[in-house]
């Protein structure tokens, strides 16, 4: 199956899974067992969010995408007999109206960074900041 991602709330085409998916393993084997379109749809708004450097994000699926605009993306599968057309040509929204169909929305929520590991990276690098003083102080 091929998807094509559009960003929710804007005219803006963000990803076709025949381009940002092709080399992908998970990918493959999620589309070879034939899992439900609910799962693909996360698969493939996880794999562009990861080759775009998100990573880590967490992702839910809903058949209807919300009335605001969010981060996340509506999800259109491209029939089958489109499957070999050029990324290129999923490029512009009109085609990707026109040709596919409209199959969900995934919301992409940012990861949740604990207070805890916040402090410990703070602290971390405060380390690592006074480690080059305290040699340039010893070394005078």
């Amino acid at each position: 199956m091929r998807l094509v991602l559009v960003e929710h709330g804007s005219e803006r085409v963000r990803g076709d899974s025949a381009v940002f998916a092709a080399s992908s393993c998970v990918w493959a084997e999620n589309a070879f067992l034939n899992v439900g379109v609910s799962k693909l749809s996360v698969v493939a708004a996880r794999l562009f969010d990861e080759s775009e450097g998100r990573l880590r994000w967490n992702y839910e699926y809903s058949p209807f995408g919300p009335l605001e605009k969010g981060e996340g993306y509506d999800i259109f599968a491209c029939s089958h007999d489109l499957h070999e057309a050029p990324p290129v040509h999923f490029e512009d929204l009109a085609n990707v109206f026109c040709e596919c169909f409209y199959v969900g929305h995934v919301r992409c929520i940012p990861p949740v960074v604990s207070l805890q590991s916040h402090r410990s990276r703070r602290a971390e690098a405060e380390k690592a900041r006074a480690a080059p003083l305290r040699m340039e102080q010893g070394s005078l």
